[in-house]
């Protein structure tokens, strides 16, 4: 079995990829996908939640004095 030339018009053009990191991360997004059970929404979601700043002890304090939990201690956020 013999293969056709690469000039014979069988042969197909190879592809470009334009961005070779773009093709790698989606590959890892696709298999961060099935193994997290997460949807891509719920990623972003979680990813723009680990950007924000940390809470200021003020503000714990302040959380803590609105919802003071079961015990009812502000001291003890819930």
């Amino acid at each position: 079995m013999s293969t056709p030339p690469p000039d014979s018009g069988n042969a197909k053009p190879q592809g470009i990829i334009a961005n070779p990191d773009a093709l790698l991360q989606t590959e890892i997004d696709r298999v961060v996908l099935e193994q997290s059970g997460h949807s891509a929404e719920e990623l972003q979601k979680l990813a723009e939640l680990e950007q924000l700043p940390p809470l200021t002890d003020e503000e714990l304090a302040r959380q803590a004095e609105a919802a003071p939990g079961a015990d009812g201690d502000p001291s003890t956020p819930e």
